[in-house]
């Protein structure tokens, strides 16, 4: 199942967050993403240590967006809160917010990424998509691992291979929250949810907890 990820730009760069370190930070990833136009694993080999200096970072972060949601498109109380959205929507940074033992439904991106954990611990299930996308409404999945992200660990997402996962809090009595910096407008585009029990997958929009779609 495919999906266009093209969505008309914005008026300009939004901005939800006042921080020095997220413009700093905005800026240096615009200038590599701009340099490694075509080759999108050199993007993520540039970027990340960039995004982990950015991730040891303290205080700028808004305890606003590092909240549960209970009302969000996700369910299982998951926020996910708009951060920085470029005109182009060719790039979008974003809070994930799970409550401890919640879990994402299974989904994809349709985007190159760098997940990064910003408070807590998480458990990442990642998939790999046996078939080849032609029967509507069919999926076939298999597992390719299980591992266990703590606080500062960076994991890197690459279609077509590696983009499909779920990610489960293992704290206790606080959320997990991880930073995204995804190549699309990852919340307001069409991309899929997987039921590998049922083999079966819908179009699914995640929106964001603080913001409209803007399409």
């Amino acid at each position: 199942m495919a999906y266009t990820t093209t969505l008309k730009p914005l008026e300009a760069d939004q901005w939800f967050v006042d921080s020095p370190e997220l413009s700093k930070f905005v800026a240096t990833a615009k200038e590599i993403i701009a340099s490694t136009t075509g080759d999108r694993a050199q993007t993520l080999n540039i970027l990340e240590p960039y995004f982990a200096a950015f991730l040891k970072k303290r205080q700028w972060l808004p305890q606003h967006f590092a909240q549960p949601n209970y009302s969000s498109s996700f369910g299982g109380g998951i926020g996910q809160w708009l951060l920085y959205r470029s005109q182009e929507r060719s790039l979008t940074i974003f809070s994930l917010v799970i409550p401890p033992n919640s879990i994402t439904p299974i989904h994809d991106h349709l985007s190159w990424g760098l997940v990064g954990l910003y408070q807590g611990k998480q458990e990442e299930t990642v998939y790999r998509r046996l078939d080849n996308g032609e029967l509507e409404g069919f999926a076939q999945l298999e597992i390719l691992g299980n591992y266990q992200v703590k606080t500062g660990d960076i994991y890197r997402l690459l279609p077509p291979h590696g983009d499909i996962h779920s990610v489960k809090a293992t704290t206790v009595f606080t959320p997990s929250i991880s930073i995204h910096v995804m190549g699309n407008d990852t919340g307001s585009i069409l991309r899929n949810q997987y039921y590998p029990e049922q083999k079966s997958v819908r179009s699914f929009r995640s929106g964001y907890s603080n913001a409209p779609y803007g399409d």
